[in-house]
C-alpha cells in the first residue's frame, strides 16, 4: 500500500477480522470456533463482541491460550480497548499505532459495530514515506514556506513566497544592530560580552524554536481544550525553566575561565536565564495565537518567533550588562 492520502477515512483500509469471539463463550468454546474458521491471517488479538457484533473487549493472544479452558471469555477480556472510529483519519491511526506501540486497532461505528481492523502493516508500509513527508513539511513551513511552494518552479513565484519570510528576518537582524549600536559603550569596555553574543542568541533561538515545535505539536491535535492547553503550558514552562538555568549556570562558569571577573559572568548568567525563558514562552505562545487568528502556524511561526529570540535576547543582555557594568 503506496502513495495514500493521510487524510482518507480510515474506513477505506480496515480489513475484515476473523479473530473475533463472543463475550458469551468458554474459552474451549471460543477456541472451537476459530479453528472452524481456518484463519489465514496472521493473529495478534482476539476481539471480543456481543451478540450484536458491538466491540466490548479484547483478548491477547497468549492469555486465551494459556488460561482454563472452562472460563468464560468474559472473565480474561480486557475492556480498556483502544479503537479507531470509522471517521478518523489514516494519518491519525499511524500516530495512534506509533505512540501506544500497539500491533493493531479495531475499527468501529458509531454504535461500536466492529467493521474491520488495522494492524501494524500500514504502519510499516506507510512509516517511512509518513516521516518522510511530515519532516519536509515541518521543516519547509518552519522556514516560513510550504512544501507546494517549494515546488514550483518559476523563480518569480518562488521569491514572492518567501522574501515576506526573509523580510521578517532582516528586521530582527536591524533591530539587533540598532540595539547594539545603542549600547556600544558596554561592548567596547566589555569585551567579553560581545564575544559572548552569538552564543547568548544561539540558546534563545534553540530553545525557544524547541518551544515552538511543541506547541504547533499541540495544534495538530483536534481534541483540544483550554485545560489541556493550560497544562501543556505550565509542562513546558517548568521545562525551560530547567533548561534556561542549567544554561545560564554553564556558560557563566565557563566565562569566568577569561579573568574578567565574576560581574560579567553574572550578567552573562542571568541575561541566559531571563531571554531564554521569555523567549520560549514567545515561542510556545506565537503557534496558539495564530492558530487562534486563523493563520497558518507552520508558516509564520518560525520567522516571527526567531526574531522576537533575537531582539528581546539582545535587548536583555545589553540593558542587563549596561546596568551592572557601567554603574
Amino acid at each position: 500500500m503506496t502513495n495514500k492520502d493521510l487524510t482518507n477515512l480510515i474506513g477505506e483500509y480496515a480489513h475484515p477480522v476473523q479473530t473475533v469471539i463472543q463475550v458469551d463463550h468458554t474459552i474451549a468454546e471460543a477456541l472451537e470456533m476459530i479453528r472452524k474458521k481456518y484463519v489465514g491471517e496472521k493473529i495478534i488479538y482476539f476481539y471480543v463482541v456481543d451478540k450484536e457484533n458491538r466491540l466490548i473487549g479484547v483478548v491477547p493472544t497468549r492469555k486465551l491460550l494459556m488460561k482454563d479452558l472452562s472460563l468464560r471469555v468474559a472473565d480474561v477480556m480486557e475492556t480498556s480497548i483502544i479503537c479507531l472510529n470509522k471517521s478518523q483519519t489514516l494519518q491519525e491511526a499511524l500516530e495512534i499505532l506509533e505512540s501506544h506501540k500497539l500491533l493493531a486497532l479495531p475499527v468501529v461505528d458509531e454504535e461500536r459495530h466492529l467493521l474491520g481492523v488495522i494492524d501494524v502493516d500500514i504502519y510499516l508500509e506507510e512509516s517511512l514515506d509518513v516521516a518522510q513527508a511530515r519532516r519536509r513539511f515541518d521543516i519547509f513551513q518552519i522556514i516560513g514556506m510550504t512544501i507546494e511552494e517549494g515546488k514550483k518552479l518559476t523563480p518569480w513565484i518562488g521569491y514572492r513566497s518567501r522574501m515576506p519570510w526573509i523580510f521578517c528576518n532582516m528586521i530582527g537582524g536591524f533591530s539587533c544592530a540598532i540595539i547594539s549600536r545603542f549600547f556600544e559603550l558596554v561592548l567596547e569596555q566589555v569585551i567579553l560580552l560581545a564575544m559572548f553574543i552569538p552564543l547568548v542568541l544561539t540558546l534563545s533561538e534553540s530553545i525557544s524554536m524547541q518551544s515552538m515545535t511543541q506547541s504547533m505539536q499541540l495544534i495538530k491535535r483536534q481534541s483540544r481544550k483550554f485545560q489541556y492547553t493550560l497544562q501543556f503550558l505550565i509542562r513546558e514552562w517548568k521545562i525551560v525553566a530547567l533548561l534556561s538555568i542549567s544554561c545560564g549556570i554553564i556558560v557563566g562558569a565557563v566565562s569566568l575561565l577569561w579573568g574578567d571577573g565574576v560581574l560579567p559572568g553574572l550578567v552573562i548568567t542571568v541575561s541566559i536565564m531571563a531571554s531564554v525563558y521569555i523567549t520560549s514562552t514567545i515561542g510556545s505562545a506565537v503557534p496558539l495565537i495564530l492558530h487562534a487568528r486563523k493563520w497558518d502556524p507552520k508558516v509564520a511561526a518560525g520567522p516571527v518567533v526567531l526574531m522576537f529570540a533575537d531582539v528581546l535576547t539582545t535587548l536583555i543582555y545589553l540593558s542587563l550588562g549596561t546596568w551592572l557594568l557601567l554603574k
